[in-house]
């Protein structure tokens, strides 16, 4: 096995950590940037009823009243993050593999990834399974969070953020580092062939990215985007060991509950 194979498929144990009532995980590999604000959230801390209980930050069921509380929920994380909820950015999230830039115009109805040198320019995207990736350059300071579903995934988005990081800001893939946050394990993922074979077109060697149980393909959705990023040349990534279906009391897993479910978020900041 290559080491960067190795790397890829490396699982570690994330920070927990209790902010204003909110319950939020971080990367000990962003935590050690000084100048990024960063938290992958769980459906603990807010009042959102069931079955989106308790916070929940998608505005993807069609009511007046859970799109006022998904908004008052990504008001209070940016607060408890100390963070501009006026300047907060969130697309609309269609497992597409686009990355966009960020801007005044807040317009990203169909793009599962934006990116950004603005200080004070919230990211915020939602999960409920998908793989969330936070992309950081060290040197000049870019930001970029992708949203990779298994389509996206299969559509190399998180490759995408880098290569937009690097053509629009000049970012070089050995200054970035990156974290895979908490999505849906191989343990609870069953595929068809097909996902499988789009999948490995993206990677060099998807042999160990994949496991078979009874002939059902099983594929490490954390580990390929991991794999993405290092072989654009990424200088570090860290990847959590938590699977949200296998976890339903503490996040949102759309397999676990059946669909129906609320959305946890990946949230990113450049300050000062």
């Amino acid at each position: 096995m290559s080491k960067t194979l190795e790397r890829a498929l490396k699982k570690n144990s994330w920070l927990t950590k209790e902010i204003d009532g909110l319950t939020l995980n971080q990367s000990p590999l962003l935590a050690k940037q000084a100048n990024l604000v960063h938290a992958f959230t769980t459906r603990l801390g807010g009042n959102s009823p069931a079955p989106v209980d308790t916070f929940n930050l998608g505005r993807h069921l069609d009511t007046d009243d859970s799109r006022a509380d998904a908004a008052r929920n990504r008001q209070k994380l940016c607060q408890a993050l100390g963070l501009d909820f006026q300047r907060l950015a969130v697309p609309g999230q269609v497992h597409s593999s686009i990355v966009v830039i960020a801007d005044e115009k807040n317009t990203y109805k169909e793009v599962d990834g934006v990116a950004t040198k603005e200080l004070n320019r919230p990211l915020l995207l939602h999960f409920a399974d998908c793989v969330p990736v936070i992309i950081f350059d060290t040197k000049k300071s870019v930001l970029s969070i992708v949203h990779a579903g298994w389509r996206g995934t299969a559509g190399s988005i998180a490759k995408n953020g880098v290569r937009l990081m690097a053509e629009h800001f000049g970012s070089r893939p050995a200054d970035i580092i990156a974290a895979v946050g908490p999505a849906i394990g191989s343990c609870c993922y069953p595929t068809g062939d097909e996902v499988a074979t789009k999948l490995a077109a993206t990677v060099s060697n998807i042999a160990d990215l994949v496991t078979y149980k009874e002939g059902v393909p099983y594929p490490d959705l954390k580990a390929v985007n991991a794999m993405q990023l290092l072989e654009s040349g990424v200088g570090e990534v860290d990847v959590t060991d938590i699977c949200t279906a296998c976890q339903p009391e503490l996040f949102y897993s759309h397999r676990q509950s059946g669909g129906k479910t609320g959305r946890q978020g990946a949230i990113g900041s450049i300050i000062g």
